[in-house]
């Protein structure tokens, strides 16, 4: 009995001395946590035809795959659970769905996935809704209506879309989270509430669990793999955090810190090209700002890095174009020449047309965070050109365009639908300034009904030129991202249309 109780013991040992190196190597050699943390402000919504800010975008692209996706390198569209979208005059487009796909629940995404999606989306009047309505022009396309003329399901894997016009870059809007799939059980409950509480999408990751404080994401694949969504919304917290370890990815960075990133991290952050625009635009009814002239003299007066360095917190990159510098490809750097402040020119620029008198209001809209940047701007004009430059807040900005009442340059905000330079100039036609220029919009139109998106560029670089000789609008500045990680993260990736890409992050193994 001892003798077997002595040799039960012995073979236990020589087990676990055994068992111990092969531990010890296994934890040396997997990383101690496979999930990856990431800080960003709490997304205001996570159903994907309402997503309206930074972090929900970053997130609907984990959990959803959309019919294309953007290509990290060149920003062009690229089929992903689409297996073609086509189109004979650009207008009638014809949506095929790659076999096999399935949502996160294991239901099959068909046709009606989609466009009982993009229906849901009209019918509830959620954020997505403009880019149906006021970008795509789907025939039909109402907010607030159940039933689009424009959507055809043909078979469980075949849609059509028919547009009101011809629209190239139809394709490369369909990446947006407006346009992204919904189980058929959830579109027949109709409970909005509880699908964004707990979305089941089609993508890579599915959400595994949702608090005030986290998100946290799962890899579908069940490599074990998960990402964690912080809540952080604060820059300094995020850059301390991921500084010591304790953050994998910060995707904002404070702005005392912008000079000191290289110094902090190494190689290890990244600047992010954004296609939110700031614009001042001249009312058209203003007959004194009329001249050319004039408002070159203005934009040359404009000191944009002062004040997009100090007022905007390095948040933001001084405009040389109309276009936005994340909108690729297409776009070309450079063309703002009178974007480029210089005293002398702006002062003899004023001079040569005659000057300007009385005061000059600067119109924005109160409550958007803009009251910074507009003193600042109006504080540079009376330096430069002696102007009595005055900061005007409206609570309705768009009201006061209506009637008219808006007498001086006004802040405009845009934001590009699709990665195209028309996509950048289209809105600007519809800011409100009574620009209509005929020569201007027909190349507009001629971008967006070209055969193909590379053929709409030259008719829209033609376009930018002539808005900037006229400069109905005049560039500001363009938002953009920046992000700093920790030494066991690799790949950053991200684009000003999907965000930080999740799926792309893995951990040092």
């Amino acid at each position: 009995m001892k003798s077997s109780a002595r040799t039960a013991a012995l073979v236990a040992g020589a087990v676990a001395v055994l068992v111990a190196p092969v531990a010890a190597l296994k934890a040396w050699s997997e990383p101690a946590d496979p999930r990856i943390s990431v800080g960003a402000p709490a997304p205001a919504t996570l159903l994907p035809g309402d997503v309206r800010d930074a972090s929900g975008r970053m997130i609907a692209n984990a959990v959803w795959t959309g019919l294309v996706a953007y290509d990290p390198k060149t920003g062009a569209p690229v089929n992903a659970a689409a297996e073609s979208v086509t189109s004979p005059d650009r207008r009638v487009w014809t949506v095929r769905l790659r076999p096999g796909a399935t949502f996160q629940d294991g239901s099959p995404v068909t046709s009606r996935s989609f466009t009982g999606a993009w229906t849901a989306v009209l019918r509830e009047g959620w954020a997505g809704s403009r880019l149906f309505t006021e970008v795509a022009h789907i025939k039909g396309a109402r907010a607030g209506e159940d039933g689009v003329a424009g959507l055809k399901v043909k078979d469980e894997r075949t849609f059509e879309v028919t547009l009101d016009r011809p629209l190239n870059g139809f394709p490369a809007l369909l990446g947006d989270p407006a346009f992204f799939p919904v189980p058929e059980s959830v579109l027949a409950s109709r409970d909005w509430a509880a699908y964004g509480r707990a979305p089941v999408g089609n993508g890579p990751f599915r959400l595994r669990s949702r608090s005030a404080r986290e998100i946290v994401l799962s890899r579908r694949s069940g490599d074990g793999r998960s990402v964690v969504v912080k809540a952080m919304p604060e820059a300094k917290r995020q850059y301390t955090a991921a500084g010591s370890g304790d953050l994998d990815v910060a995707t904002t960075v404070p702005a005392d810190r912008h000079e000191t990133m290289e110094a902090d991290f190494g190689d290890r952050h990244l600047a992010v090209p954004g296609r939110d625009a700031a614009y001042l635009a001249f009312p058209a009814w203003a007959e004194r700002l009329s001249s050319p002239t004039v408002r070159s003299a203005l934009s040359m007066a404009i000191d944009r890095s002062a004040v997009t360095e100090g007022p905007l917190g390095h948040q933001y990159s001084p405009a040389d174009s109309l276009v936005a510098p994340g909108i690729r490809p297409g776009r070309r750097e450079g063309q703002c020449r009178l974007c480029v402040h210089d005293s002398k020119a702006a002062v003899a620029a004023l001079a040569d047309a005659g000057g300007l008198k009385g005061p000059l209001n600067l119109w924005y809209e109160a409550g958007r965070g803009d009251d910074a940047w507009v003193k600042a701007v109006a504080d540079q004009l009376r330096k430069e050109l002696k102007l009595d430059a005055r900061p005007h807040p409206v609570a309705d900005l768009r009201k006061a365009l209506d009637s008219h009442d808006v007498d001086g340059p006004f802040a405009v905000h845009t934001t590009a639908a699709y990665p195209a330079p028309v996509a950048a100039l289209t809105p600007l036609l519809d800011a409100g300034t009574g620009f209509d220029d005929e020569y201007t919009a027909d190349l507009v139109a001629e971008a967006e009904r070209a055969a193909t998106p590379e053929e709409g560029v030259i008719p829209a670089r033609l376009a930018e030129s002539a808005m900037l000789r006229d400069m109905p609008a005049m560039p500001l500045w363009a938002h953009h991202d920046h992000m700093v990680w920790s030494e066991r993260v690799r790949g950053v990736t991200a684009d000003a249309f999907a965000g930080l890409r999740l799926d792309r992050l893995t951990v040092e193994d």
